[in-house]
């Protein structure tokens, strides 16, 4: 009798998983556009590089094209960018040539809140004339004392 009660109350344990896994409502996803680049002059275009959060839930990232520098021609130089969950992007840096020029790889955060980044052109150095070598660069939040 033991068996029975066993089988038994293993057979409704299954029953109500089975109907729970089938009763729950499928996972849906709402798409949101939360900013759309203009290029350049006014914010910046072609994002390739993955975004990083940070803490707060802002998300950081570059542009391979766009920015205030007209140095890398009507394409701009690229940017490093903010943009916060309800979609206001501020662009933190625009490069110039001589700081890079075309960054494609994600930032990578610290943990005092710097950022790092490469660029594939640009920088100062005499090696790989016209176009430069490319930079690693750092962008620090400026804490107030």
């Amino acid at each position: 009798m033991d068996k029975f009660n066993w089988a038994k109350n293993a057979c409704a344990l299954f029953l109500l998983c089975a109907a729970t896994a089938i009763a729950l409502p499928a996972q849906t996803f709402e798409f949101e556009t939360l900013h759309s680049f203009d290029g350049y002059p006014t914010d910046a275009a072609s994002s390739v590089a993955p975004l990083v959060q940070d803490i707060d839930g802002d998300l950081y990232g570059t542009t391979t094209w766009g920015g205030t520098s007209s140095a890398c021609g009507s394409y701009g130089c690229g940017t490093v960018f903010k943009i916060t969950r309800w979609g206001t992007l501020t662009t933190l840096h625009s490069f110039d040539y001589t700081d890079g020029k075309w960054p494609y790889a994600a930032l990578v955060q610290d943990w005092d809140g710097n950022f790092y980044g490469t660029t594939g052109l640009g920088g100062v150095s005499s090696n790989c004339p016209p176009a430069g070598c490319g930079t690693v660069f750092r962008l620090s939040p400026i804490r107030e004392r």
